[in-house]
């Protein structure tokens, strides 16, 4: 281990992450976010943190994705930055701490090196990734995906889409100053590694009874797009026994939905999107729309439980026998992610060395994040704090200012040991 005596403000870190949620996307009651991305609220929490950053000696661009980098310089100038990257956009009913303490931890970092006048051999950034949520522009973790070149919604796939109100992503972009000139590809704009603090969104942490999470792999996921169709018609008029009421069928399929992830314990599968064409009190539905959620360990559980919804889908539609009928879309992915064993160790030891390793925990995210995508083409692991009663995407969302501190210093120093091991030449 390379001991070291700086130690972060975690004060300094929870006053700063409590103000910045106050005064940039906070709903009107109690402690919940609404930050969705390329806002306005957004805007205005970006250009605190260009500032910040730059108060601090660090170099910002901003890449055709809104991604900002902020580098702080290190003394080798043939390196790449050891990142630091986690999101600051929110749900529409969410929280003051997913994503958003990963930023402000990365900040408070840059703040703790600066303030001491350490010099570090490779340069070390803080990253904002765009649309990690996926709330306003459909696609989460999508800015990171672009980077990492492997999301298969490319940039340009991407600048053309649309919010609810109608407004392109490119267009969003521009609106608030962020749609930069920085090619938004890792090929062109590379790290050295990244590490990502989060919450952990779960209860094992805090049931557990342990302070950090050393976070290994982030488990499968898929999306899928599902059209339920039948015949609309007169909810007064067309008899019971001749109606093709897709809403009904509909219904149907979202429980099996839950029943094939229960039955099976492949993995979790989740409907949080569904629309009717007419919402009508007085029409049958012809179409009905829905999203499925798909997260299992591994891909191939991943697919194997859509097999099994799916054949229970036929069944339905079989035992209907109405003449409704649905059809299925992928509409986004992201793989099995294995984090890379240096930044684990980086990792573990420096959560073993602040905490004890009775109060550590090796765990795989059920979550999605930028992480997950810039493994793929660099060096990169999570350290994970606990989430009380494991809510997250909720107003409730909560971690204590002390397990925030114990992240934002297992990052600090994760940072250092990996910079001492490039520097040593044994990474």
């Amino acid at each position: 281990m390379v001991t070291n005596n700086l130690k972060v403000n975690g004060e300094r870190l929870n006053s700063t992450l409590q103000s910045t949620c106050s005064q940039w996307g906070a709903l009107s009651t109690g402690t919940g976010m609404c930050r969705l991305t390329l806002t306005e609220e957004d805007k205005d929490v970006r250009d605190w943190l260009v500032n910040e950053c730059r108060s601090l000696g660090c170099d910002v661009k901003v890449d055709q994705m809104g991604n900002i980098f902020a580098a702080r310089p290190g003394t080798a100038k043939d390196r790449k930055p050891i990142a630091m990257g986690s999101h600051l956009d929110t749900q529409p009913a969410g929280g003051r701490y997913d994503g958003i303490l990963g930023v402000q931890a990365a900040l408070e970092v840059l703040r703790t090196l600066h303030e001491n006048n350490i010099e570090t051999y490779c340069p070390i950034a803080l990253v904002d990734w765009t649309n990690e949520e996926g709330a306003r522009f459909p696609g989460a973790m999508m800015a990171s995906g672009v980077w990492s070149t492997k999301s298969s919604t490319p940039l340009e796939a991407c600048w053309e889409l649309r919010d609810k109100a109608g407004v392109r992503m490119k267009d969003a972009m521009e609106q608030i100053g962020y749609l930069g000139d920085t090619r938004c590809d890792y090929r062109e704009n590379g790290l050295e590694c990244h590490f990502e603090l989060h919450i952990e969104q779960g209860p094992i942490l805090e049931k557990e009874n342990k302070s950090i999470g050393i976070v290994t792999s982030v488990q499968g996921m898929k999306w899928f797009a599902i059209r339920v169709e039948g015949t609309e018609g007169h909810s007064g008029t067309t008899p019971m026994a001749g109606r093709a009421d897709a809403l009904v069928t509909a219904s149907r399929l979202v429980t099996a939905v839950r029943d094939s992830a229960l039955k099976s314990e492949l993995g979790v599968a989740t409907v949080g999107v569904i629309s009717s064409d007419t919402s009508s009190q007085a029409t049958i539905p012809a179409g009905v729309n829905f999203i499925i959620d798909i997260r299992c360990s591994t891909d191939d559980m991943v697919d194997e439980l859509a097999d099994l919804t799916f054949a229970e889908f036929n069944s339905i539609i079989a035992q209907e026998g109405n003449g409704t009928s649905y059809r299925v879309e992928r509409s986004w992915g992201l793989p099995e992610s294995i984090f890379h064993q240096h930044c684990v160790e980086a990792v573990r030891v420096s959560a073993v060395h602040l905490v004890g390793e009775e109060q550590t925990l090796e765990m795989k995210s059920r979550a999605g994040h930028d992480s997950a995508w810039t493994s793929r083409v660099c060096p990169t692991s999570m350290i994970f704090v606990p989430s009380k009663d494991g809510i997250s995407h909720n107003p409730n969302e909560y971690t204590s200012a002390e397990h925030c501190a114990l992240g934002a210093q297992t990052l600090l120093d994760a940072v250092l040991y990996y910079d001492h091991k490039v520097k040593s030449g044994t990474f």
